[in-house]
């Protein structure tokens, strides 16, 4: 008997097989579970709607033993001094559920496969429509779930099973079907885009298969979604399909065929489920008002460089040629002497994330179908010459006459090129890459992250060795993807996909333990079971802004020891405990430090509340990316032990407020006494970047001069430091926080 439409066919399906209450969810635990669910982000409502759905599904026995082995562990990062606030990954409170309830589970799994090949945003509208025909025809309205609380819940199960490799299975199907094509501009993604028409038939139609597979069979007409469509109904579901492609057709599955496939249509979509007389149950065609499902274009960072490659050409020797251009001028960078001072602006503490043997690493594991060639480049092959750009931060790069035809393969590749230069820089800052395969960053076929930079000439390449700002700014976009947000500055942590990328000043106390690096971690931020994508500032007094005006509060800068005086590294404030707050927003917590010192000479009231100072972790991330770190020693650096006759030009003081530096030689060093406390060691650093070199500039200093700022170190003894800091002197006095 032909039914009049979808809704027709799953009530009939509802009489036919006696699903019976799919869920169990009564009893002490339901409110404890309502708000797990929605603390993660998704809502329990709109998860008992879809399961209701996709929970009538059987699952093939054995991929949803190998599924549940994938994701059914969970792990906290406790990334940060504030106890609370942790990184949480693998399965939370949607997938735990979903383990004793073997419908939920179904729907987790389904799920997790369609959120993997399309685009969140665009995913969750098709579903929102979907779900809103199918109860068109029904008398009695229910409402549909709504697309906030949908777009929430199908984020939350992308997040607790991202260590699930879809890519493998993915791929596998794709090989077999498409053996011979060569994708690029993106048509390998696209290709696994289902169409709206047939998304909102296999709502239905799978179920009707699996408890009728003698009466029905499924007929579908569409020139993408094929690799989803075999996934979803071969390996998850079981059931045997048929497909039709390039004239040629393959069989997944060996038992009675229930799907067929026609991928070589070219017509708009449509699909048909049919009785055993090839009668239709009912038949779905395009609708001009059918939204559009778009790709997610993601890989693994191993071959990363290779798929980005691959993604816009197709000559292999080309590729080859390219490898051998861009490592070998990356590594010739790598190798540039006194590489973080020479290019301007990046401090000392950067130059050994961009050593010979960082960049191979990271080259290799961008680059692993060629790293051939990459071990060629190691074993010594003849690297471009390297000098800086005078006033820019720039580096050239310049082959010799007899290598013309590699300029010409540049110019020719020139944004692509600079592009992976780029990524292999910004990588090798990063860390807790190189061993998680599940780490999937977005493959942007126009990036929106590399500077435009002009070549003088045919033989030469102008690079910018990026900021950690840049750097920071474009592996968050490389992770976030579509939801990346331009401007940044304020984030210390950002979260996509179930990884979090966060600033090395989150997981720090004391200013010397901030690197200027950063790190990925498979969990996304969380507070007592509630789950946020970001962290942001919620206060801003270590901004240049808030010292700049606030500056009465400080204590004033008085020299305490000058040059022949012995002085022992200590602290002239008194520490104390730090204090944060945490606030939530739609989709961040916002964090303000609270930095407490205790100034025994200064009443603390009378200076306005100077003794305290609010920052967030970008803030003092940023204090530290402008902050050269002397670094640790083999000499004794406890404070009150380690001590020093201050030599010609050494001053060591007590205050956090700008001194008048232009009574001051342009080769003195200003040390100040806060050894031991670290938020004294914060402020005082924050006031030397921002107020100190302001001051400067308003003076009229030369031009080739420069405040530098330098750390002590930890395990670094004052003399130590102090030699570090006239080492580092470019024309002006030099900070030194010891």
């Amino acid at each position: 008997m032909a039914m009049g439409s979808q809704f027709s066919l799953s009530l009939e399906l509802t009489k036919l097989v006696p699903f019976g209450s799919l869920f169990n969810t009564a009893g002490h635990g339901l409110v404890r579970l309502l708000r797990e669910i929605q603390a993660s982000g998704s809502d329990f409502i709109t998860e008992q709607d879809l399961a209701e759905v996709f929970g009538r599904n059987r699952l093939e026995p054995r991929f949803a033993s190998t599924f549940r082995t994938a994701v059914k562990h969970s792990v906290i990062h406790q990334v940060s001094h504030i106890a609370e606030l942790v990184l949480e990954g693998g399965a939370g409170p949607t997938v735990r559920r979903s383990f004793s309830e073997e419908g939920y589970f179904a729907m987790v799994v389904q799920l997790s496969l369609l959120i993997y090949t399309h685009e969140l945003s665009s995913l969750t509208g098709a579903m929102a429509v979907a779900f809103e025909r199918r109860t068109k025809d029904s008398t009695e309205y229910v409402a549909p779930p709504r697309y906030d609380a949908l777009k929430g819940t199908l984020r939350a199960v992308r997040e607790q099973t991202c260590g699930f490799m879809w890519e493998l299975t993915i791929s596998a199907v794709e090989k077999k079907v498409y053996p011979s094509i060569a994708w690029t501009d993106g048509s390998l993604y696209k290709i696994r885009t289902i169409p709206q028409v047939i998304l909102q038939a296999l709502l239905d139609a799978f179920t009707a298969i699996q408890h009728l597979p003698e009466h029905t069979r499924l007929q579908i007409s569409s020139a993408t979604g094929l690799p989803t469509i075999v996934v979803w109904a071969h390996h998850i579901l079981g059931l045997s399909v048929k497909v039709h492609v390039n004239d040629e057709s393959h069989v997944f599955g060996d038992e009675l065929v229930t799907v067929y496939v026609d991928g070589d249509y070219n017509g708009s979509p449509k699909v048909a489920l049919l009785n055993e007389t090839d009668d239709p149950y009912f038949q779905l065609l395009r609708e001009r008002e059918d939204p559009v499902l778009a790709p997610v274009c993601r890989h693994p960072i191993r071959d990363y460089g290779t798929r980005l490659y691959r993604f816009r050409h197709e000559d292999r020797e080309t590729e080859r040629r390219l490898v051998y251009l861009i490592v070998a001028t990356c590594m010739t960078i790598a190798s540039f002497p006194d590489e973080s001072r020479r290019v301007g602006g990046v401090p000392d503490e950067a130059s050994r994330f961009l050593s010979v043997q960082r960049v191979l690493s990271v080259s290799k594991l961008l680059f692993s179908s060629n790293e051939d060639v990459i071990d060629g480049i190691a074993l010594g092959s003849t690297l471009p010459c390297v000098e800086k750009v005078p006033e820019a931060r720039l580096l050239s790069a310049e082959f010799q006459d007899n290598d013309d035809d590699l300029w010409h393969l540049f110019h020719g590749y020139k944004k692509l090129a600079m592009e992976l230069m780029h990524i292999i820089f910004v990588l090798c800052r990063a860390q807790g890459f190189e061993d998680d395969i599940s780490l999937y960053i977005d493959v942007l076929p126009e990036s929106q992250y590399i500077p435009t930079l002009a070549n003088p000439d045919l033989h030469r390449i102008l690079i910018e060795v990026p900021s950690p700002e840049l750097a920071f700014s474009s592996l968050s976009s490389l992770l976030l993807g579509h939801a990346h947000r331009p401007g940044l500055e304020g984030y210390s942590v950002v979260s996509a996909w179930g990884w979090s990328l966060y600033l090395s000043s989150v997981a720090c106390q004391d200013p010397s333990d901030s690197t200027a690096g950063f790190a990925f971690v498979r969990g996304v931020p969380a507070r007592k079971g509630e789950r946020k994508h970001y962290i942001i500032d919620g206060a801003w007094s270590l901004r240049k802004e808030a010292l700049s005006h606030d500056t009465a509060k400080y204590s004033c800068f008085d020299i305490s020891h000058r040059p022949g005086d012995q002085c022992v590294l200590s602290s002239w404030t008194r520490p104390k405990d730090r204090r944060y707050y945490i606030g939530v927003k739609d989709d961040a917590f916002e964090i303000a430090n609270v930095l407490n010192y205790d100034d025994p000479a200064v009443d603390a009231k009378a200076k306005g509340g100077g003794s305290s100072v609010s920052c967030g972790f970008y803030s003092m991330q940023q204090v530290s990316w402008r902050t050269h770190h002397a670094p640790p020693c083999q000499h004794p650096a406890t404070p009150g032990q380690s001590s020093l006759v201050l030599p010609e030009n050494v001053f060591a003081f007590r205050g956090f407020d700008r001194p008048q530096l232009h009574t001051f030689q342009p080769n003195a060093v200003l040390a100040g006494l806060v050894a031991g406390d670290s938020s004294a060691r914060w402020i005082l650093t924050a006031m030397m970047v921002h107020t100190w070199r302001a001051s400067l500039a308003k003076r009229g200093a030369a031009p080739q001069s420069e405040l530098v700022v330098c750390l002590r170190s930890r395990g670094c003894c004052f003399e130590c430091a102090v030699r570090y800091a006239q080492s580092c002197n470019r024309g002006a006095p030099v900070g030194l926080v010891l």
